[in-house]
């Protein structure tokens, strides 16, 4: 089977003088894929029907209270993002997910 993705960007929640920047109709698809609780960045993983397969907003447990991981730093949101990963795209190999997983957690802030 092929592996075909579809990158898709829309800009929300810019002000001021930015605010045309927002893309029409991208509040009430950030709404609908469960943005909104902890702001931006926020990403989605989407089906090929369009149905919403798992989003940035982490699930709270183990002492964390969940929401938005953003753009994925801290151990536990890099935990997230994997799980995001094994669900978004279940043919991903070990050796991607890996490469992927150490380029995020030798980040430094």
């Amino acid at each position: 089977m092929d592996k075909y993705f579809v990158v898709v960007r829309v800009d929300v929640e810019e002000q001021g003088a930015k605010q045309s920047l927002n893309t029409p109709g991208g509040e009430e698809l950030y709404q609908r894929l469960g943005g909104g609780k902890g702001g931006v960045p926020f990403f989605a993983f989407l089906s090929a029907a369009g149905d919403l397969i798992v989003n940035t907003n982490e699930p709270p447990g183990e002492g964390r209270k969940g929401g938005n991981i953003g753009h994925p730093f801290e151990p536990h949101e890099v935990d997230w993002f994997m799980t995001m990963l094994s669900k978004a795209v279940p043919a991903m190999t070990a050796d991607e997910r890996g490469a992927m997983e150490k380029y995020l957690r030798s980040q430094k802030k």
